[in-house]
Parts: C-alpha cells; structure tokens; sequence
C-alpha cells in the first residue's frame, strides 16, 4: 500500500477512535500531536484539515462512516507492521484520556476481527490487552463478517452534532 494512502488510513483509524465516545478530549489531541511529533507515521498528512473532514462526514454519514471503515480495512492489503501499527494507535487514543468506553471496545474489536496478523504476533508486541473480548480468529471472523452492519449498531454513537474539529499542531 501506497505511505500516504496508508497514513491516511492511520490517521483515520485514530479519528474512528478519537470520535466513538462522541467528543474528542484534549488528552487525545495531545497524544496525537505527540504521535506526530516522535514518529513519521503522519508525514505529508495535514492533521487539522483531515480532522475537518472526518467530522464532516461522520456529522453527515453517521455510523455508515464506520461500514465504509471497516470495509477499507478488510479489503486492504496491509503488511504484518502496518497492521501492528494501525492497533497501535488505536490502543493509545483509546487510552489517552485514562478512560476505556464501551463504544471504544467494540471498535477496537471490530477493528481486530479485520486484520489479518495473528494473535502471537500481537501479543508479542502488546502483551495481554484487557479490552480483546476473543481473540478466537475464527470465532471473530464468523462473528464479524456475518454481522458487521449488527456489530456497528452496537456501537452506541453518542449526540455526534456537537463534535467539533480541533486544530491538531503539527510539529516541526
């Protein structure tokens, strides 16, 4: 995959996450503008204008944005370091504002159930996370690929009309 299409995604992914509980706390913006400041995982990318996008269409397209996603992930053909990368980011937005949501969970897991690196691998890098319902591969896939438009009305998208984009500061 193309870096800027994938950064992209990257960036996007922490914009699912940053928005499933519905408000984009401060301490997840800080822990973006650290992301970007430490790694090059969002070079070329401008953080704000692409934030404003995404709250556009989600303000306009609601949970559909989060079908159109997941859809862009599974078909995606991601290395085993993007994929790690991809749950990376993930699991430090969701744990920037020392507070896990449901909403945060179901994504996180929806999110796994389209990837294809295996559960070794992610325990070696992460270790044990509490929030994995059933890493059963199988079990996921069976689940997540029948049901995935059920599986996304799980995810109980709070009053979104009062989500606003923030200025993300890109670092020098």
């Amino acid at each position: 995959m193309e870096s800027i299409d994938f950064k992209k995604i990257l960036f996007e992914t922490a914009f699912c996450v940053m928005a499933c509980d519905g408000h984009i706390d401060q301490s997840e913006v800080e822990e973006m503008e650290k992301i970007d400041k430490n790694t090059s995982y969002f070079n070329d990318i401008d953080l704000s204008q692409e934030l404003s996008f995404l709250v556009n269409e989600i303000k306009t397209k609601g949970k559909s944005i989060l079908t159109d996603f997941f859809e862009k992930i599974k078909s995606a053909d991601f290395s085993v370091v993007q994929e790690l990368l991809i749950m990376e980011i993930s699991l430090r937005l969701i744990s920037a504002d020392n507070k896990v949501e449901e909403n945060e969970i179901t994504f996180l897991n929806l999110l796994r159930s389209k990837l294809k690196v295996t559960n070794e691998i992610l325990y070696d890098r992460f270790g044990k996370v509490p929030y994995f319902k059933d890493l059963n591969r199988n079990k996921i896939d069976e689940t997540t690929n029948n049901n995935l438009s059920d599986l996304i009305q799980d995810i109980k998208l709070p009053n979104i009309s009062t989500l606003e984009a923030v200025e993300i500061k890109k670092e020098n």
